[in-house]
């Protein structure tokens, strides 16, 4: 029985793009499986991305070759995945790299499995046609693997069994009691670590590559606002971090948005993929610490970031998953430029600020990217104008220099629309509104929800990926959680009965389609989902938030505003069961954390009820408390609310903290005093 490929007919961009190699590519599905099983052979399982620049490396190389695609046809049944459509496969065998080398592994994810038992015995990332980066060839990798299975049969049962043995312990984490209030101190050592980590030359944190690490960062921000020795600081690096990464190659000034990481640590040789979820993340970064730090340049790159966002990823359903590395001529050759392409384009008032900004005369190479050498105000001081006057002629230059972009071959889009990581933007997009005072930003919120309530929630059910054949995809934990920590910010924006629906449609999927009655804790997938070597339970943040971080976080927060204890014990239960990892590595858990510290000191829950009146009083709490509170203003029309504001009278405020409700307040200054006394601060290290 001979294989052919398979992708010709597959909707995904990805699958799409190795519809012509020679290579006999399969979907994962059930009958491909048991193809394997029937023919004796193992499977390689490939797994990468559209926008994935060694993954386009790897299909020029390897996959193309009509030689090395006859080693994979007659030895090896082989699959390709997206991982964007499958993270519960990308996560399960990402992991099996950590276990079987001890390392991290990346895109593409090389993986050899038992055709018997599904397990996998092989892993690697990338393998170069001939030998290079100190890495095996991928035709030695085959012929290696090949001779390994047929004829070592000892040595490969051994290693299937046990990484059949380690799949089965990852969920065994060691018992723990309930956590104590000093675990509390977990968010001081957290930033303790980060801060060693810290590259203090050009911020961020050390090594390379070097991606931008929200996280990390948004840890060092909440650490601002706590009464901690770390504060100064954790302020420090981030401003630092936040000026370098603004300033840099990584960042794309003139059409916006941000690249997915820089090969090197001074942040100036990007890798030119542009990712949604890395924008939507690194998009309420900015907004939140604009608000925080009162820098109004961090705000300026946030909304300039949204506004990318918008004329380049949206379609009418949602908002495109990526965009490619490669912008049809090269790796990135549309982002670079030359100086008298940017003189022809320019004024020369125009020109006289960028190269105080940029340095451009200062330029060896023939074309270049833009990166500053010199803070704008720095910049503006040296061509003698004032800010007002800098701002005008850069962004006059930047839309000249876009114009001069889109000229050039661009990036193609991967258009699949991705539930998860279009309810990251819709929580960024909150963020803009509430910490910068974007309206627009909200009605961008509710409409891509909506679109995605439209599309994605189907029969009481979420799902993932909904293709435009009308074939659905099943949702993940992720999709779920990341719903409903949007709809929260979106609540406190503007409150929609419809969200607060639509919230307790995604606490209530989490408890009954993910949540482990057992031990505690969310498993990726679904409970009904389709049969796999191990159900991961993703505990540390990577470059989204870590889904049980996000499910515990999103549920406590969902019952301190609902007064429902059901979501408050399995976020507590969650947590618990994952202190063993959260005493070990504080710092990758940022998430977790979070759900940790509101777990045992909640957050002030501010519910007011009424019109005109209480939207002032929303505006300046929201002013004054920023994220040490909730702050939930529910109109007198609603129909579908928190219990207690069954009880309210109107234009009037409660604050609540945890299960209990103070009297209600019939002035802004009565709430607010009343308030401050509430959130008097304790240094986290004393507690």
């Amino acid at each position: 029985m001979s294989l052919r490929n398979e992708l010709k007919d597959q909707e995904n961009r990805y699958l799409q793009q190795h519809a012509q190699d020679p290579v006999a590519w399969q979907v994962w599905s059930p009958e491909t499986l048991e193809a394997a099983r029937r023919l004796d052979k193992p499977i390689l399982l490939s797994i990468g991305y559209s926008a994935c620049h060694w993954c386009q490396v790897m299909q020029r190389e390897s996959f193309s070759d009509a030689q090395i695609a006859a080693q994979m046809n007659e030895h090896f049944v082989s699959i390709k995945v997206d991982k964007e459509e499958r993270p519960d496969l990308d996560d399960i065998f990402q992991t099996a790299h950590q276990l079987l080398n001890g390392q991290p592994g990346g895109w593409p994810l090389t993986v050899f499995l038992c055709p018997k038992t599904f397990l996998p015995f092989v892993v690697g990332t990338y393998f170069p046609r001939e030998p290079a980066h100190g890495r095996i060839p991928i035709q030695d990798l085959l012929y290696r693997v090949n001779h390994f299975y047929r004829e070592q049969h000892k040595d490969f049962q051994n290693l299937r069994d046990q990484m059949g043995k380690s799949f089965k312990a990852l969920n065994d984490l060691p018992k723990s009691d309930a956590p104590e209030i000093a675990d509390l101190y977990l968010l001081h050592e957290a930033t303790r670590r980060l801060l060693e980590q810290a590259d203090t030359k050009h911020g961020g944190f050390n090594g390379a590559p070097k991606f931008i690490l929200p996280f990390s960062l948004f840890r060092l921000l909440e650490t601002v606002s706590e009464a901690s020795e770390l504060a100064l600081p954790a302020e420090a690096h981030l401003r630092l971090s936040l000026n370098h990464i603004g300033a840099s190659a990584i960042h794309d000034a003139i059409d916006g948005g941000f690249f997915r990481y820089t090969t090197d640590a001074e942040w100036e040789q990007p890798h030119f993929e542009k990712m949604l979820f890395d924008n939507a993340i690194v998009l309420g970064l900015f907004a939140a610490a604009g608000a925080r730090l009162k820098a109004p340049l961090y705000g300026y790159v946030a909304r300039q970031t949204l506004m990318w966002m918008r004329r380049v990823l949206a379609l009418p359903e949602g908002y495109s998953a990526s965009l490619d590395s490669s912008t049809g001529d090269g790796d990135g050759t549309a982002y670079s430029y030359t100086r008298a392409e940017i003189k022809t384009a320019v004024t020369d008032a125009e020109y006289t600020f960028l190269n105080e900004l940029y340095g451009l005369e200062r330029k060896l190479n023939e074309d270049f990217l833009l990166h500053c050498i010199r803070p704008p105000e720095d910049a503006a001081e040296r061509a003698g104008i004032d800010m007002a006057q800098a701002t005008q002629l850069f962004e006059s230059a930047r839309d000249k220099l876009r114009v001069l972009r889109y000229q050039k071959p661009l990036a193609a889009r991967d258009e699949k629309v991705i539930c998860s990581w279009n309810a990251l933007l819709c929580k960024s997009m909150a963020q803009v509104a509430r910490h910068l005072g974007d309206g627009q930003a909200i009605a961008q919120a509710q409409e891509l929800m909506d679109a995605l309530v439209k599309r994605h929630w189907y029969n009481k059910r979420l799902f993932s990926i909904v293709k435009r054949s009308g074939e659905r995809l099943p949702a993940f934990l992720d999709d779920y959680a990341f719903m409903l920590l949007a709809l929260l910010d979106m609540l406190q924006v503007q409150w929609r009965d419809s969200d607060y629906h639509m919230a307790r449609n995604m606490a209530e999927g989490l408890l009954n389609h993910f949540y482990d009655d057992v031990l505690g804790g969310f498993f990726f997938v679904a409970h009904d989902h389709e049969p796999l070597p191990f159900k991961p339970k993703p505990f540390a943040d990577t470059m989204t938030p870590a889904g049980n971080g996000a499910a515990a976080l999103a549920l406590i927060r969902f019952g301190h505003l609902t007064a429902e204890p059901r979501y408050v014990d399995a976020a507590n239960a969650t947590v618990s069961h994952a202190m063993p990892l959260l005493r070990r590595q504080p710092e990758t858990h940022y998430t977790l954390l979070q759900a940790m510290r509101e777990g045992l000191l909640p957050k002030p829950v501010i519910l007011l009820l009424g019109d005109e009146a209480m939207s002032d009083w929303q505006a300046k709490l929201h002013a004054k408390y920023q994220d040490q509170v909730y702050v939930y203003r529910v109109p007198t029309s609603s129909e579908f609310h928190p219990p207690e504001v069954m009880v309210m009278d109107e234009n009037t405020g409660v604050i609540c903290q945890a299960d209990l409700c103070q009297d209600g307040h019939e002035s802004l200054e009565s709430l607010m005093h009343a308030l401050d006394d509430a959130l008097m601060p304790t240094p986290i290290e004393e507690v």
